[in-house]
C-alpha cells in the first residue's frame, strides 16, 4: 500500500510542476501573438492554478470514479478556506478587497448552493438515487461565463487587480512551445496516476472514494496553492491570499465541477450534506469574518478559528468512516 501512495505523490509533482510549466509556456506564446496581459492573466494563468484539480477532477468522472471528483472539488474549496487562509491569517492579518467582500465571496457562496441543490435530487424529488447530470454541468458552465466576463470587466478597469497579475516571461517559441506541451503530458499523466493509485487506496482500506477526494486527494492537490500562500505572507504580501482563494473555489465550482458533469453525469453517492454544509459554512465564515473586530480584515483568531473547524471536520471524517 506504501507503493500507491508514493504513486500519489509522484502524480502531485506531475500535476503541480505540469501546470507550473504550461503556464509558463502558454503565456509565453500568447504574448508572442500579442495577447493583453489582462487576457492572459484571467484565462491561462488563472486556468493554470487550477489545472491539478481540473485535471484530476475531470479524469476521475471519465473513469466513472465521480464520488472522487466530486469530493475533490468539496474538499478543495474546504481546505483553501480553512486551512490555507486559516494558516495564512495565523502568520499575518490579510486585508480583503472590498469587490472580493461583496461580490466575489457571495458569488462562491451562490456556487456552492447551486452545487448542493443540483446534488439534492433525493433530498428534493424523493429520487432513488442523487446525480449532477450533464445538463447540471452545463448549466454550471453558463455561470462560469457569467463569472469570468465579470472578472474581465473588474479587471480591464483596475490593472492592478491582483488576481490575474500575469506571471510569464518571453522565451523562445520552440522552448516555449516545448514547455506547454510537456506540461499538458504531465497534468494528464499525473491527474491519471493520482485517480488510479487513489481508487485503490479507498478500496484497499474499505472506505469511499468520496473520502479519498475530500481528503488526500484534495489536500494533495491544493498543495501549491497552500505553499504559495504562506511563501507570500512570510514575504509580507498576504493580501491577495483571500481573493486568490475565493477565485479559485469560485472556478472549482462552476469550471471543474461543471466541466467534470459535462464529461460524464455524476452520481453523488457517499457525498453527504455534513461535506455540501461545511463547505457552506466556511464560505458563511469568510463573508461574516470580514466584519469581525477590524473591518475587512482577517486576524490570528478568525486563522485559528478556521483551522480548528477544519480539523474537527477531518476528524469527523475519519471517525466517522472507522465507525463504518
Amino acid at each position: 500500500m506504501l507503493i500507491q501512495f508514493l504513486v500519489i505523490a509522484l502524480g502531485i509533482l506531475l500535476v503541480s510542476y505540469g501546470a507550473r510549466l504550461l503556464v509558463e509556456g502558454s503565456s509565453s506564446l500568447a504574448k508572442r501573438f500579442n495577447i493583453s496581459d489582462l487576457v492572459v492573466g484571467l484565462t491561462v494563468v488563472s486556468f493554470g492554478t487550477s489545472a491539478p484539480e481540473l485535471v484530476v477532477s475531470v479524469v476521475a468522472a471519465k473513469d466513472g470514479t465521480a464520488e472522487l471528483a466530486l469530493g475533490n472539488v468539496l474538499g478543495s474549496n474546504i481546505m483553501n478556506i480553512c486551512l490555507i487562509l486559516g494558516l495564512t491569517a495565523m502568520l499575518q492579518p490579510l486585508r480583503i478587497q472590498s469587490n472580493t467582500v461583496w461580490k466575489e465571496i457571495p458569488l462562491s457562496l451562490l456556487g456552492v448552493v447551486v452545487a448542493f441543490f443540483l446534488a439534492s435530487d433525493i433530498l428534493l424529488d424523493n429520487a432513488s438515487a442523487a446525480y449532477i447530470s450533464r445538463s447540471d454541468g452545463l448549466v454550471l458552465l453558463c455561470f462560469f461565463i457569467i463569472y469570468l466576463y465579470y472578472m474581465f470587466e473588474v479587471a480591464r478597469k483596475n490593472p492592478d487587480y491582483s488576481h490575474v497579475a500575469p506571471d510569464y516571461q518571453h522565451k523562445p517559441w520552440w522552448l516555449a512551445s516545448g514547455l506547454a506541451i510537456v506540461g499538458l503530458a504531465g497534468l494528464i499523466v499525473g491527474g491519471q496516476l493520482i485517480v488510479d493509485a487513489a481508487v485503490k487506496v479507498a478500496r484497499a482500506f474499505q472506505i469511499s472514494e468520496a473520502v479519498i477526494g475530500l481528503t488526500l486527494v484534495s489536500i494533495g492537490t491544493s498543495i501549491p496553492e497552500l505553499a504559495t500562500s504562506v511563501v507570500a505572507a512570510m514575504r509580507g504580501k498576504a493580501d491577495m491570499a483571500v481573493g486568490n482563494v475565493v477565485g479559485s473555489n469560485i472556478f472549482n465550482i462552476f469550471f471543474i465541477l461543471g466541466l467534470s458533469a459535462t464529461v460524464a453525469p455524476m452520481p453523488v453517492g457517499n457525498i453527504s450534506l455534513v461535506d455540501f454544509g461545511m463547505c457552506i459554512l466556511a464560505t458563511l465564515f469568510m463573508f461574516v469574518g470580514s466584519f469581525i473586530a477590524t473591518p475587512k480584515t482577517f486576524h490570528r483568531k478568525e486563522g485559528g478559528f478556521l483551522l480548528a473547524f477544519y480539523a474537527a471536520y477531518i476528524t469527523w471524517l475519519i471517525v466517522k468512516n472507522v465507525g463504518g
